[in-house]
């Protein structure tokens, strides 16, 4: 009871948290196109082949847990599990923050976790970005422990559940050869430091040789991917900051709070500012920007932010509760009126019903992977994968004997990528070959997208 009596603001926001959360779960949405992703793959894994899809691109961590619960509810169970991962990152950063600043700064920072739009937009939506946070929060709240064998285990999970965290491992192990050389570590503690961040690589590795004849080509397709595909997301190198300044204008202070870390440094306050930089500033260098992506970096920078807040306030002295309650209070003003729950609507009834109700037993081409999240069916072509242009649809027009049922959201395929001239009169003339070589079920339009289901069925 003392430690919950001595931790009870954080108890609130914490409990309340999970509350709002809880009831999130019950508000009626669409499952997002990633999401459906990872279900498919999860079902495609228990199923040995027989249901879902596969992308080699995606790391398995995340489907594998989904999948787990296939059969058991799995969509309405997934998004507990994120609840539980998000409740997770809330839970560290108030710990992390505490054990390197002060109780005062862990409760802000949590705060400010708590209400950024993104953060709390995304706590019960099946993308990997709030597991794979967990996961890089826990196994840094390990290393600042100095447990650096599960500091790196968990990093190492965080990184097979996201491609994208291992720059949260590169800062850590840099740290520890830094200490190596000066003599403050063994060299035993960095080799075992990166042996249990591969104990669960390893197997992946394994298992790409096993698949595809090359234990990094999933790596590659995914570079060659981010580079190819994430046009249409293509941002200004600003985005990232003026969209944060905008979530939360007190943010800015996290720039003080960098100056104040350097000005009196130890070595885990700048372990936290070295990794939030290296999970920050390699987003803003891709053309394929979206807010979710920087969720990882959010409780890092938010406990800069309480940490520069704090040190700014507390030059006022007599007045610095004022100023403070007075900063807090704008910050709510401004910022709970833009929180909003998932309420995304695919508009993609037509397919789904279309699935439901047919017997397919083999032969289905699907643009779009939310078309089978809610049934055991299995997609036999990936028609958008991994990228829609001239040299994918000359694939599908050679191997179009084998489709049984075409289902086809141009939205999901179009505009084609700019530099290839030929993708649009290709497209065209790959709609006009299915037109010709299968029934036509059903041809409607929602907005800009025209739907396509056609079937060899007579």
């Amino acid at each position: 009871m003392r430690v919950l009596k001595h931790h009870k603001v954080f108890l609130i926001i914490f409990l309340l948290f999970f509350v709002v959360k809880i009831f999130s779960l019950f508000v009626s949405h669409d499952i997002w196109w990633d999401s459906s992703v990872y279900l498919g793959m999860g079902k495609y894994i228990y199923s040995s082949g027989e249901a879902g899809l596969w992308e080699p691109s995606r790391p398995l961590v995340w489907p594998l847990m989904l999948g787990f619960f296939w059969e058991r509810g799995y969509v309405f169970f997934g998004k507990l599990l994120v609840v539980f991962f998000s409740s997770g990152v809330l839970l560290l950063t108030y710990l992390i923050a505490k054990d390197l600043f002060n109780k005062k700064i862990a409760i802000i920072a949590s705060l400010f976790l708590f209400l950024s739009q993104t953060f709390f937009l995304f706590n019960n939506i099946l993308h990997t970005e709030i597991p794979s946070a967990f996961f890089v929060l826990l196994g840094f709240y390990f290393f600042v422990k100095k447990r650096y064998n599960f500091s790196a285990l968990f990093l190492g999970i965080a990184f097979m559940t996201r491609f994208f965290q291992i720059f949260a491992f590169i800062p850590l192990i840099l740290l520890l050869f830094y200490y190596f050389v000066r003599g403050k570590e063994h060299y035993r503690t960095l080799f075992y430091f990166s042996l249990y961040f591969l104990i669960p690589v390893v197997p992946y590795l394994i298992s790409n040789y096993i698949l595809y004849d090359n234990p990094f080509y999933p790596f590659l397709l995914q570079s060659w991917m981010s580079e190819y595909t994430g046009w249409v997301f293509s941002q200004p190198f600003y985005f990232y900051f003026v969209n944060l300044v905008k979530g939360n204008v007190l943010v800015l202070f996290a720039v003080l709070g960098l100056v104040f870390v350097f000005k009196r440094p130890s070595l885990d306050k700048v372990a936290l500012v070295l990794l939030f930089l290296f999970v920050f500033v390699p987003y803003n260098l891709v053309a394929h920007k979206e807010m979710r992506l920087l969720i990882t970096a959010l409780p890092f920078l938010y406990i800069l932010t309480a940490y520069g807040l704090l040190g700014f306030v507390n030059n006022f002295k007599k007045n610095k509760t004022l100023i403070l309650s007075l900063l807090l209070i704008v910050f709510f003003i401004f910022n709970v009126p833009k929180l909003r729950f998932d309420m995304y609507e695919d508009n993609l009834e037509v397919f789904h019903n279309y699935i439901g109700n047919k017997g397919i037993v083999g032969g289905l081409w699907i643009s779009n992977p939310a078309f089978i999240a809610y049934s055991d069916n299995k997609a036999d072509e990936l028609i958008y994968y991994p990228l829609y242009n001239s040299e994918k649809i000359d694939f599908l027009v050679d191997n179009v004997d084998n489709a049984e049922h075409v289902l086809l959201n141009t939205c999901d395929l179009l505009p084609c990528p700019s530099p290839d001239i030929a993708c649009n009169r290709k497209h065209n003339a790959f709609i006009d070959l299915l037109k010709e070589k299968f029934v036509l079920v059903s041809n409607t339009k929602h907005a800009q997208c025209e739907y396509y289901i056609f079937t060899s069925d007579n």
